[in-house]
């Protein structure tokens, strides 16, 4: 491509038009300061209006508009500009800012059980459309847990992205989806029951959804972002069902091919234990339990309780009721509730399960300490 071509092209881009009523020192400003290269200017003895280029950004610099004056962010790992900006002749503010935006600080109150209630849900539109519940009523405890669904059938409005997180998983609570995923081959569907491991910037995309699709989506840190990548066409011909991603590799755990085994030795419950644990390096963990028996105060008092001390534990009621503990206060529970123990599960938040008919049945997701 000739050097006129790569110009015109300039010019057919969409462009941040930046007043300048003092045209020579903004555009002293964007070219010396700030790295932008004069892709247009005109008129040549007198300019007036100037288009400028910088890594994909085009701004058009014209002195006779009455535009507000903008705000830019560029990126940077340089650590001497980090966190400082900087204000041009015409208004126009500069911050050097990360990369991505750092999460919000974790912060740790007193030790909190909480419950998420159905009947208390509120449900709100989020990306592609698809409609998102929170379960978790605490934003600064670096957790998000979230009831997720989409409905009827079809085609999702989804792009191939990637998240950048530390420990994310997808439940398949209702419904089915066909999902791909970098390096794993082809589309597959995702049925109830089953569950994903979605190491830390692997690139994937929902292509459909079946039946009132609904998953539980758990993620940490909170405040991730999600980054779109319209480079990457999945599915991909490199297949590298192994690969290390931060210490965690991508793994399906599916329901019909799993095994189930009495819970803490228990004869009224069985646990089902995913493969989410050893594929992210036990940074977290994904049970089911279910009730197989009666379970009620003098019959059978076992806590149904994590077996570690996580810093973060969640029970999701899939199925039937049950009646749960806490410092001599029981709470009902039912299909779609959820108990959270955002700041830690230990002496000050410990349930357990006091009453419940068999086919009670819990999504228990744990994220360890350290």
């Amino acid at each position: 491509m000739n050097t006129d071509q790569v110009g015109i092209n300039s010019l057919s881009t969409i462009r941040l038009v930046v007043a300048a009523p003092d045209f020579q020192a903004g555009l002293s400003f964007f070219t010396d300061e700030l790295g932008f290269a004069v892709a247009m200017i005109a008129p040549a003895e007198d300019p007036n209006v100037a288009v400028l280029t910088l890594e994909g950004l085009t701004v058009s610099l014209d002195k006779h508009s009455e535009s507000a004056p903008v705000t830019l962010e560029i990126p940077t790992d340089e650590s001497e500009l980090l966190g400082t900006s900087k204000e041009g002749p015409n208004g126009t503010k500069v911050s050097y800012v990360t990369f991505a935006r750092e999460s919000d600080k974790m912060t740790k109150p007193s030790p909190t059980l909480a419950i998420a209630e159905q009947s208390d849900a509120h449900w709100v539109t989020g990306r592609a459309g698809m409609a998102y519940r929170s379960l978790i009523d605490h934003p600064n405890s670096g957790f998000t847990a979230s009831h997720i669904r989409i409905e009827g059938s079809g085609e999702v409005p989804d792009w191939v992205h990637f998240h950048d997180v530390g420990f994310q998983i997808i439940y398949c609570f209702r419904g089915s989806a066909k999902l791909v995923y970098e390096g794993q081959g082809e589309p597959f569907i995702f049925n109830e029951g089953d569950c994903v491991l979605q190491p830390p910037h692997i690139r994937h995309r929902v292509l459909e959804s079946f039946n009132d699709l609904e998953v539980i989506e758990f993620s940490s840190p909170s405040n991730h972002a999600t980054y779109a990548d319209p480079v990457m066409d999945l599915p991909n011909e490199l297949l590298t069902p192994d690969r290390d991603f931060s210490g965690q590799r991508f793994t399906l755990s599916r329901q019909a091919e799993s095994h189930w085994n009495n819970h803490k030795d228990s004869n009224s419950f069985i646990t089902r234990r995913t493969s989410i644990s050893e594929s992210s390096g036990n940074v977290g963990w994904v049970n089911i339990i279910e009730a197989t028996g009666t379970h009620q105060n003098g019959v059978d008092v076992s806590p149904l309780n994590s077996e570690a001390t996580p810093d973060f534990l969640l029970w999701f009621i899939l199925e039937g009721s049950g009646v749960i503990t806490h410092r001599d206060k029981t709470i009902n529970l039912g299909p779609t509730d959820a108990v959270v123990c955002p700041y830690g599960y230990n002496n000050e938040t410990e349930f357990s399960l006091s009453e419940c008919q068999i086919g009670f049945r819990v999504l228990e997701i744990g994220l360890n300490s350290g």
